[in-house]
């Protein structure tokens, strides 16, 4: 009878006591494949940041592949072919009417270009001559001309327009209005080649003499012709709508973006810093603060003037971003010579892998920003901002 376990009390009890420990065991199997599960889900869900911190580590690692000349060919593979393909992607995707009402949408650009051309370099000189007066006291003659030639770059990179790409896609990522950023990049290159050297010229008291027919070539190259070969793919049914639809474009996007996170991270670990470790750290806290201050600006500006949620991210971008790619011929045209070019160049040196390291640890966060906004103005009554 011992044996039958149905037989006696005792036997249920064993059974029951078997059946605890069979119940036991198998909770703590499934808390753990909950929890393996939960780590999977997280880093599936944020496989983006983790990307972002390995290609860092990997341009920490061998810098030597991704700078220009390296076997990664970034000055021909990410400047032209990664651009190109950017706005070949958003020609395919992009409505033409999204993209003429975005064009008709004069606050917002008003927004975006008078933040980027003026305000800023306005705020910045005005701040940065503030320092200037009070440098010879408490640096001396030596430290105080490399402070100086610090607050000279950063005048300069106050002075740039936004660049053509990586806006675009940081704007596309948290759901914005992506028509808004290729406006405005591409009107913001254009215009920079004009107003950006003007600006410098009143900075220095020189010229900048740019090579303004090849900069506007390149730019017709890589951002207007490849926009308008995918508005016309996409409207001449060369492709079929349904596979266009298909067609995982953000992901692409995203490993444009990797690439081009890599090669500029790749290209910064490679340089000699010619400054003191403290003017360093110095300089990179206040351009965080810089970009901080600037996007919560543009951000309540937005709302004050009650734009849409994914018109505001677009203005984050553009407005606060600067182009790396019209920045260095620039300043190395306008500083030719000088000792203290390098010194010169190292705030947009920092500046360019910061707003692409920063934009993209806010994705997630205006993501869902963006995501409440859509929710709240479905419901009657509802305001924007």
């Amino acid at each position: 009878m011992a044996d039958n376990p149905t037989a006696t009390p005792t036997g249920r009890e064993v059974r029951l006591g078997i059946n605890k420990m069979k119940i036991r065991r198998t909770n703590r199997k499934t808390s753990g494949g909950s929890t393996l599960h939960v780590v999977i889900r997280l880093m599936r869900s944020n496989w983006f940041i983790l990307s972002v911190f390995g290609c860092i580590y990997l341009a920490k690692l061998a810098p030597w592949v991704g700078v220009k000349g390296g076997p990664l060919k970034p000055e021909i593979t990410v400047k032209y072919f990664g651009v190109g393909l950017i706005f070949l992607m958003s020609g395919l995707s992009l409505k033409t009417e999204e993209l003429r009402k975005a064009a008709m949408n004069v606050k917002v650009h008003a927004v975006i270009q008078g933040f980027s051309l003026l305000f800023t370099p306005l705020m910045v000189c005005t701040l940065a001559g503030f320092v200037e007066t009070s440098a010879f006291p408490l640096y001396g003659i030596s430290r105080a001309s490399d402070l100086f030639a610090l607050l000279m770059g950063i005048k300069v990179l106050s002075c740039l327009p936004p660049p053509v790409s990586t806006g675009l896609i940081l704007t596309k990522e948290v759901g914005g209005n992506d028509a808004i950023a290729i406006f405005n990049g591409t009107i913001g290159a254009f215009m920079g080649v004009f107003v950006t050297p003007m600006l410098v010229y009143k900075l220095t008291g020189g010229s900048a003499d740019l090579p303004i027919v090849s900069i506007v070539s390149k730019l017709s190259i890589t951002v207007v012709t490849p926009l308008l070969a995918g508005q016309a793919i996409k409207y001449s049914n060369i492709v079929a709508a349904k596979t266009l639809k298909s067609i995982p474009f953000s992901f692409f996007r995203s490993l444009i973006l990797l690439t081009i996170i890599y090669t500029t991270f790749c290209a910064t670990f490679t340089k000699e810093l010619d400054i003191s470790m403290g003017f360093f750290l110095g300089l990179v806290v206040i351009l965080l603060a810089l970009q901080l201050f600037n996007m919560l600006l543009v951000k309540n500006v937005g709302s004050l003037q009650n734009f849409q949620r994914t018109d505001t991210v677009a203005c984050m971008f553009c407005a606060v971003h600067k182009s790396l790619t019209l920045g260095m011929p620039i300043t190395g045209i306008v500083f030719e010579g000088s000792p203290k070019l390098a010194i010169i160049t190292i705030p947009l040196l920092v500046y360019h892998p910061m707003q692409i390291l920063l934009g993209t640890l806010l994705v997630g966060t205006l993501k869902n920003w963006v995501k409440a906004d859509r929710i709240r103005t479905r419901a009657p009554g509802s305001r924007k901002g």
